[in-house]
Parts: C-alpha cells; structure tokens; sequence
C-alpha cells in the first residue's frame, strides 16, 4: 500500500489559511466603509435639522371644537421637520415614506387631518351662519358687503327695497369675535287707496347700526356640537316707523305709517343668542335662536313699547371643494305686538320665515364671493331676495 507524500497535503492547507485572511480583511473593509457612511449620514442629518429647525412654525390651534364657528385667519404653516434618525449598525432600517397617493396607516392619517386642522381657520362651511360664528383669530379683520334686492306683493300693496350692508367683523381674543353693521336702503311702497288711486312713498336712509360680539362656548366632540353664543346692541338710528295720529290714540287706528317700508327698529334694542353646529364630513349642520328686547322710546308725547321678537334659523352647508361650498337654511322670525299709550295692537305681531340658498366661493387668498337666494315661505316674508356679498379679510 502507497502512503500519500505531506507536500502537498501542508501546501493545500497554506493556500486555505491564506483565503481566510484575505476574505477577512475585505469583509473588515467593507464594515469599515459602511460605518463611515453612517457617520457621514447622521452628519448630514444633523445639518438639515439645525438648518430648518429656525425656519419651523408652531401650527395653529384649531380641531374639531373650532367652529364655526371657532375662528378663519392666517394660511396654514408648513408642519415641523421631523426629528433625526440616527442609524447604527445594530438599528434597523427606517420604514420606506408611502408613496403618492397610497394610503398612510391610520393613526399617521389622524395626526395629519388634526395638524391640518389646527393650522386652517373654521372651514368655509361656517360661513353659511356668519353672523352667529367665530371665524377669525386675534388680531385679524374682515371688511364685507352685501348687497340685496327685494321685491313683495300683497293684496293693496307692492314693495321694492334696495338694502346695502358694510360689516367690519375683528378678532378680539382667541374665541371671540366682534362685529358693526351698518345697513343702508332706498325703499319704495304702492298702495292703492281706492279704485285706481295708488298712494307711493321712496325712503332712502341709513338703517340701524348693530354691534354684536359672538363668544364661543365650546367646540364640538364626537357625540356634542359646538356653541358659540352672541350679545348684541341694535342702535335707532334709522328712521322711526311710529307716529301719533291728529285724533289720538285708538284701538282701530295703528300708530305706524303704512307707507313707509322700513328697515329700523325705532328704539333701542339687545340681543342674546345661541348658534350650535356639528360636522359630519363634508357636511355641517347648525341650529340656532335669539332674543331680541327692544326698550320703551317716546315720540311726540307716546311712549311706544316695540314688539319683543325671536330669531331662529336651521339649516346646512356642504363642501364641493376647498374652495365652493354651497349653503341652505331656513330663517324665521316671531315679533309681539307693538303697545302704544297703553293699547296693544293685535295686528302687528308678525311672523316671517324664508328659506336661503347660498354659495360661498373662494376666489383668492383673503377674498370671497358669496350669491345668494332668499324665497318667502309667509305672507309677511318678502317673495324673493337676491343678494351677492363681497369679503376680504387682512
């Protein structure tokens, strides 16, 4: 039997010791190069975390429980850059970002619409019920007017009103808001006195200017709406509907000139109301109530004693996009008899309601565009009113 030379058993197992060590400083080399990258990385990471962390805003405050009608404002701030992924060896990889347009997981798609939420004012679907909401924040102001046209026909008499209304609204404090009105008209009234005599009457003058302030009670939450309520002073500074007959005062004789169609209280006035509202994605809903009392006031001797009166409306708004919202509600009202010298008039309690068609569209930054359509439902409500208002915001 041949036994195998040594030779070339010890010289195979030289060249095996001798891959070893090469394969070994290429994997060294190849961790050595993958730490620097590391290094290079968390670097560069850092840099860009310095670099934005100046430029980062706290977003704004606003979640479900603004509403409208919590308080609209400055553009939405770019949200904070995230904090930095610092990468070891042993850590594992971060997860891939989703790609546009795939859906991001639950919770992450909550923390958005809350952060964008917060940074937006109340939505345009507020606008809707504008004067019972808070829509801007401190320190901002918005300048409207509106602009209307009515036409009535009763069974003696046909109405034409003009109405023009400047508002001035501010943001006091976070949560509350004020407002001015200033109404102005030019009226005209038909009525025929007998078989072909018609007696007309055209008025233009300022109506009454109203200062309200609305508060916002609380926000709305999962199974609770928001409330928002308002106080308001109605000042006469329009023209006053009462008169003293020659005759004096008597049951049959109402002391209110019948050709005047006015848009004045004749008195001074306070006003306390509640507007509620919940969301239901995209579609608001709102419900609210007023009461107006107006205060005793003389004119040539009488003391006239104007009807207390009640406002309600209720309605929706539904957004067609960020920028179109389209609005219907109904608006009603319920006025007490007028008291003069001690005698109560009967006829002139009044109770009105319409239904309002509006559109609220968005056609720059700070500027809004909002038609309108109101159709008297009652015979006291005018037939149709159109109306267009113009917002801007600074």
């Amino acid at each position: 039997m041949c036994r195998a030379s040594p030779g070339p058993l010890l010289l195979s197992l030289a060249l095996l010791a001798l891959g070893g060590a090469a394969q070994a400083q290429t994997v060294s080399a190849q961790e050595a190069a993958l730490l620097e990258r590391i290094r290079l990385l968390e670097q560069r990471l850092e840099q860009l975390e310095r670099q934005a962390r100046p430029a980062a805003r706290p977003a704004a405050a606003r979640g479900a429980s603004a509403a409208p009608g919590a308080g609209a404002a400055p553009a939405p701030s770019a949200p904070a850059s995230p904090p930095p992924v610092r990468l070891s060896p042993q850590s594992p990889a971060p997860p891939p970002s989703p790609q546009a347009g795939a859906p991001l997981p639950a919770v992450q798609a909550s923390a958005i619409g809350r952060q964008g939420a917060e940074a937006e004012e109340v939505p345009q679907e507020a606008f809707i019920f504008r004067d019972q909401a808070v829509t801007l924040r401190p320190g901002r102001f918005e300048a409207s007017f509106d602009l209307g046209y009515a036409r009535h026909r009763r069974t003696l008499s046909a109405d034409r009103l003009l109405t023009g209304t400047a508002t001035l609204r501010a943001g006091v404090m976070e949560g509350v808001e004020a407002s001015l009105s200033l109404p102005f008209f030019h009226s005209t009234r038909a009525i025929e006195t007998g078989p072909g005599l018609v007696s007309d009457r055209e008025l233009t003058r300022l109506g009454d200017i109203a200062l309200q302030v609305n508060i916002r009670g609380w926000g709305e939450r999962e199974l609770r709406p928001g409330a928002v309520f308002s106080l308001g002073v109605v000042a006469p500074t329009g023209p006053s509907p009462f008169l003293r007959p020659p005759q004096g005062l008597t049951e049959q004789a109402i002391p209110v000139d019948p050709l005047r169609l006015y848009n004045a209280r004749g008195a001074w006035a306070v006003r306390l109301g509640a507007q509620f509202f919940k969301t239901f994605d995209p579609i608001m809903v709102f419900a609210g109530a007023s009461y107006e009392h107006a205060f005793e006031a003389e004119r040539q001797g009488v003391a006239f004693q104007p009807g207390r009166r009640i406002n309600y409306n209720a309605g929706m708004s539904f957004a067609m996009s960020e920028r179109s919202t389209l609005g219907l509600s109904f608006l009603g009202s319920y006025t007490t008899r007028l008291r003069a010298g001690g005698i109560a008039y009967r006829p002139t309690a009044m109770e009105t309601g319409a239904l309002r068609f509006a559109l609220v569209q968005k056609m720059a930054e700070s500027l809004w565009v909002e038609p309108s359509l109101v159709l008297g439902l009652v015979q006291e409500s005018p037939s149709f009113q159109l109306g267009l208002g113009l917002r801007y915001r600074f």
